[in-house]
């Protein structure tokens, strides 16, 4: 059984929560041990929740010592259910490294016909034996390890008058695969998504800077992003330039984030021998070595003059 999918064009992608995708299947498919399928050109599209869509073929053979039964349809439907899909990356897109689906397809427009497979059905004349309005409902689970190629499964079930046998397993290799869209362009998503003050490590714990003190920043960083980062630049900026001189602060060099992953990082500070009597604002921000730049965050740090 082979698989051949084609990936509908799509000029933007999303963020971890996916939430369109498309895509054209075009797939044969022998079936597992009482069954053979046939689809070709499915088009489906959807959200994170749901998906719609249609094929030009579809057909159900089934075949056995006293009989001979073959099930088709022209423009059959069907409405996907997503139950699981985890997105890895190839180059600059995305696609479904793991997918678990629901489906229920069938088509009020089938047919019995007088044939012996699906390859007849669609090489020769057919001989219509009677109509034969089907309902299908199957649970199927792909795999690709790298982008383009996989490996699929579906255990359904054909719901149709006068069925010689109801239940059928496909097995099969990918060639193609839809994934993720969205209007984002798929990269990492980086932001500072907390951050706090901290003179317990080096100084008196009270949470107020003093004059001389050691201090840091607990910064808690996020790649909410489709894609890993690079090595990340992160830095504190007093916001205000004429404050400057009364903080010292350390840029932090944190190692790629991986997609939807947070760490925690500890950004150091020394206080002058001097302070304001008005609270120090700094702004933690940052950019990756491909340029990603890390959404700020703000905080205000008490001081405690002399």
């Amino acid at each position: 059984m082979i698989y051949l999918i084609l990936l509908l064009p799509a000029a933007f992608w999303g963020d971890t929560q996916v939430r369109e995708w498309a895509s054209i299947d075009a797939h044969y498919a022998v079936g597992l041990p009482v069954s053979n399928r046939l689809n070709l050109m499915e088009f489906t599209l959807g959200t994170t929740h749901v998906g719609i869509g249609s094929s030009i073929v579809e057909s159900y053979g089934f075949v056995s010592p006293d009989s001979v039964q073959f099930i088709g349809s022209l423009l059959p439907l069907h409405v996907t259910i997503p139950l699981y899909q985890r997105v890895s990356f190839w180059k600059t897109d995305a696609f479904f490294e793991h997918f678990i689906a629901f489906n229920v397809r069938g088509s009020p427009w089938g047919q019995r016909y007088e044939v012996t497979g699906p390859l007849s059905f669609i090489l020769k004349s057919r001989t219509w034996r009677s109509k034969a309005p089907y309902l299908a409902f199957e649970l199927t689970g792909r795999w690709s390890p790298v982008r383009m190629i996989g490996l699929q499964s579906t255990i359904g079930m054909l719901i149709v008058k006068n069925a010689s046998e109801q239940f059928y397993v496909n097995v099969g290799i990918c060639v193609g695969t839809g994934g993720p869209v969205s209007k984002y362009k798929i990269g990492p998503r980086l932001e500072v998504t907390g951050v706090v003050f901290d003179d317990a490590v080096t100084g008196n714990s009270n949470g107020t800077l003093e004059p001389g003190e050691e201090g840091r920043l607990l910064v808690l960083l996020a790649n909410r992003g489709l894609k890993d980062s690079d090595t990340i630049l992160l830095k504190a900026v007093v916001r205000d330039p004429q404050l400057a001189r009364y903080l010292s602060t350390v840029n932090i060099t944190v190692p790629p984030l991986r997609a939807n992953r947070s760490i925690e990082v500890s950004v150091p500070l020394v206080a002058a021998d001097r302070l304001p009597a008005l609270p120090l604002r700094l702004r933690v921000w940052g950019k990756d070595l491909e340029g990603n730049m890390v959404s700020p965050a703000n905080i205000e740090i008490p001081t405690l003059s002399p």
